[in-house]
């Protein structure tokens, strides 16, 4: 079986590549991503991939299988990848298989804008690019092997959430008493200064001792760790997900992200979803299939306050 893969970023995008592949047989996989732009390396992919897959690692699309294949595609097809596909043989039977790249899986085409105004994205091209990833997303897959199914209420789809159990099989479960605050490149990306980023981290710490636990940051792998001055932090080029000091965290806690979601749904570890002060306006974006997502699986966003107590925001 011939397979394609492109739109890799992180190790967590290769542990739903590998669910999805761990139930096929004879696969020959060809990976059409330019690593060095991405944050993955070929020892990753061959050590959180299941045994019986064999590796190609070819960026050029003139070099890809010919014949019917798979296209196994990250959050979205590929619209370059799947036109090259096509290309080389107009007549082609290419079966499109969309695996989850994480929150953004389940918004819509503003939700996808409004992220990549976040990231920097200037006019026109965020309203283009984000029309044409739903348009694609909506007209070229034909398989969604996406972790939550939004047909069941948004349960968790069995088989990704045993692939992630198998990566951290031989984790103590021992639950550490550290309450991990999962972070955000918030102050790099500009939307609040350090200043009052800082007073809510202190927020944090206090409601962490109320609660009889200790604050230990997990710095996002973009952010200036200086920022942190004075606390204990657990750094580490696993995602949250495959981290022992994570998974095993008394609570875990954080802004409304992927990697929050999934701690709670797959490993069950309890969760504080908390929105800092001046950017309720990211909720308000949220889509309303990532609402209904979060209700299933975390509580309602809350508002710490400095004396560490926390507040129900409306």
């Amino acid at each position: 079986m011939q397979v394609l893969t492109t739109g890799i970023r992180s190790r967590t995008h290769l542990v739903h590549l590998a669910a999805w592949l761990r139930s096929q047989q004879s696969v020959t996989l060809t990976v059409g991503d330019d690593l060095a732009r991405t944050a993955v390396s070929e020892d990753d992919i061959r050590a959180l991939l299941p045994d019986h897959v064999e590796l190609r690692f070819e960026p050029r699309a003139a070099a890809w299988p010919t014949g019917d294949l798979t296209y196994l595609s990250v959050g979205a097809p590929g619209i370059k990848p799947w036109i090259a596909l096509h290309r080389k043989e107009i007549r082609r039977r290419v079966r499109v298989v969309v695996t989850d790249e994480g929150l953004g899986t389940y918004g819509d085409w503003r939700t996808r804008r409004a992220a990549l105004a976040r990231e920097g994205a200037g006019e026109p091209q965020r309203t283009v690019r984000a029309a044409a990833v739903a348009s694609a997303s909506r007209l070229l897959t034909g398989e969604r092997f996406a972790l939550y199914v939004k047909e069941q209420q948004w349960a968790v789809r069995e088989e990704i959430a045993r692939e992630f159990h198998r990566h951290t099989a031989d984790v103590d479960r021992t639950p550490s008493g550290d309450l991990v605050l999962l972070t955000q490149p918030w102050v790099r990306l500009g939307v609040i200064t350090e200043p009052d980023y800082r007073a809510h981290i202190d927020a944090v710490a206090a409601h962490a001792r109320r609660e009889g636990m200790r604050l230990v940051v997990r710095p996002h792998p973009t952010e200036d760790t200086t920022m942190y001055a004075g606390l204990p932090l657990v750094t580490s080029p696993l995602p949250a997900e495959l981290d022992p000091r994570v998974v095993t965290a008394a609570q875990v806690a954080g802004s409304t992200s992927t990697a929050l979601l999934n701690l709670a749904a797959i490993f069950d570890r309890p969760a504080t979803r908390l929105v800092i002060p001046g950017l309720e306006h990211l909720e308000d974006a949220l889509g309303r299939d990532q609402r209904a997502l979060l209700a299933r699986h975390l509580p309602q966003a809350t508002r710490v306050r400095q004396d560490g107590r926390l507040e129900s925001v409306s």
